[in-house]
């Protein structure tokens, strides 16, 4: 038994002394989700689901960390440095089963009309319909799908360039402020002005594209909670406008694409800048979502590294890959 516990002890070190900042952020959001899942449980339809989930999530994460720790194995490597990508949907996907549960009102009234009071009593989308042409909706509407895409596209660039301590520092900006927008969703859910200003069944009627448009907009409706021919997709939409995390996280993207000196960065600036536009002309946000984003971006991007160091003081651990 003495042999049994120091072996355990010793695994449990081990695990403790390779964790990287992203993990923590990780486990500490599912461990969040799961008290939540378990508070509200008869109002969350697929809370065991969620708690299971976020069992196998933290079980993988640890065998990833013991594995590349152990083998240093250039699949584990790989698995180790990517995983937050899938993991970073599923929570996307598990707040949006909570946030009705727990917050079971929708704030749009408020945000028409702080978007008002910013433009002098105009609704934005609105005027910006006067602009539609079919040629800018689709390039909008592709720029806005491209939102998943643009972090993956430099986190590979900075992986085949071997720069493993930039590529940390990547994932760890990346999910602390996709992690701080998901939670922030609790504070103000909302559907947005598709719904609320607009007619959403007549979306491809009245912003029409040229050749994927209708595609990328089904598959933007479907990440959404939308299926295709929903009679009342204002009532199952994910509550996620406020704020905006493709204006949050593209920028995040952005900066650090500059930091990280990435052959791609004014890449990143043309089509991020064309996305953040596309929030608004394509109806899935109001403005002030767009500035309350892009102020989360600059702070809490600015405040992630004071989060790391403090996790490198509790983990004891000095390493330069956190």
């Amino acid at each position: 038994m003495k042999e049994l516990h120091t072996s355990l002890v010793s695994l449990i070190a081990t695990l403790r002394s390779n964790l990287l900042a992203f993990d923590v952020y990780t486990v500490v959001l599912m461990a969040v989700y799961s008290i939540l899942a378990l508070a509200f449980y008869p109002y969350v339809s697929n809370a065991a689901a969620i708690i299971l989930q976020n069992v196998l999530i933290a079980t993988t994460i640890a065998a990833l960390v013991l594995l590349t720790t152990l083998t240093n194995a250039p699949l584990f490597v790989l698995l180790r440095m990517f995983y937050i990508i899938p993991v970073i949907y599923i929570m996307y996907g598990q707040v949006h089963a909570l946030v009705p549960a727990v917050h079971p009102r929708d704030y749009d009234d408020v945000l028409i009309a702080a978007d008002r009071a910013l433009t002098g009593g105009v609704d934005p989308t609105v005027w910006m319909g006067q602009l539609a042409m079919p040629a800018l909706t689709e390039y909008l509407q592709i720029c806005y799908f491209l939102f998943y895409v643009l972090p993956i596209m430099q986190a590979v660039e900075l992986y085949r360039r071997n720069d493993m301590e930039e590529l940390t520092a990547f994932a760890r900006a990346m999910s602390f402020c996709y992690f701080v927008s998901y939670v922030a969703y609790f504070a103000m859910p909302a559907i947005g002005p598709r719904f609320t200003l607009h007619d959403f069944h007549r979306t491809d009627h009245e912003l029409p594209g040229v050749l994927f448009t209708v595609w990328l907009r089904d598959i933007v409706n479907a990440g959404g909670g939308i299926a295709i021919g929903t009679a009342n997709p204002e009532q199952i939409v994910n509550r996620d406008c406020m704020p905006s995390g493709h204006t949050m996280l593209t920028l995040v993207n952005i900066i650090m694409g500059f930091r990280n000196r990435s052959r791609l960065r004014w890449m990143f600036v043309l089509i991020g800048g064309s996305l953040i536009i596309a929030t608004v002309y394509l109806r899935y946000h109001y403005v002030v979502d767009l500035i309350v984003g892009a102020v989360f971006a600059i702070v809490f991007l600015a405040l992630e590294p004071a989060c790391n160091r403090f996790l490198i003081k509790k983990l004891q651990k000095v390493s330069p890959r956190m």
